[in-house]
C-alpha cells in the first residue's frame, strides 16, 4: 500500500494500481483510481486488470512495473 487513496472512492492505492493508471490514462497523473474504479471505467473485470498488470511484470516493456525475476 502507498499514501495514495483512489479518487474516487477513497480505497488504499497499491503501486501496480498507481502505475496501471498512469500506463493506461496518464503519465502526468497527480491523483489515481483503484483497480476496481479502473475496472469499472474500462467496463473490465478486476481481474482482467490484475492480468495486464501481471502481463507488464513478466514482459518488462513498461517502466512503471517493476520485472518479474
Amino acid at each position: 500500500m502507498t499514501n495514495y487513496l483512489c479518487m474516487r472512492c477513497g480505497a488504499g492505492l497499491t503501486g501496480d494500481a498507481i502505475a496501471l493508471h498512469k500506463k493506461l490514462i496518464s503519465r502526468s497523473a497527480e491523483e489515481f483510481l483503484c483497480l476496481d474504479c479502473q475496472a469499472e471505467d474500462y467496463g473490465a473485470a478486476r481481474e482482467d486488470l490484475e492480468r495486464l498488470i501481471d502481463y507488464f511484470h513478466r514482459t518488462g516493456i513498461c517502466l512503471l512495473f517493476a520485472r518479474y525475476e
